[in-house]
């Protein structure tokens, strides 16, 4: 359990209540070992989303700020730095794209 679980227990109610609608004939093929299993990947997604949420928004205003910084500072060679930065960020996102898919 993470500590955003013993603060808000309120993300576990909907896939509970997701969970106490099964039939009895669903309910005889799980045990009940499964179900929290499940119920708890799906908290746990849950919690990663909400701190990860943020880098949608501070990464782009991180890189406008430090590109403008560096623009004061050392000029126009500043923006090959930042393109070696976004070729990187493209290469790394489909390197894991590809190991994922293994």
């Amino acid at each position: 359990m993470t500590w955003y679980h013993l603060r808000n227990p309120d993300l576990c109610l909907p896939l509970s209540f997701q969970a106490l609608r099964l039939s009895s004939s669903a309910m005889g093929k799980t045990t009940t070992g499964q179900i929290v299993n499940l119920l708890c990947n799906d908290v746990n997604r849950f919690d990663q989303v909400m701190m990860f949420l943020h880098y949608l928004w501070v990464g782009p205003l991180q890189a406008v700020a430090v590109t403008a910084l560096l623009w004061i500072e050392i000029g126009m060679s500043c923006l090959a730095g930042m393109a070696v930065l976004i070729i990187v960020l493209l290469l790394q996102s489909f390197i894991g794209k590809l190991f994922s898919s293994l």
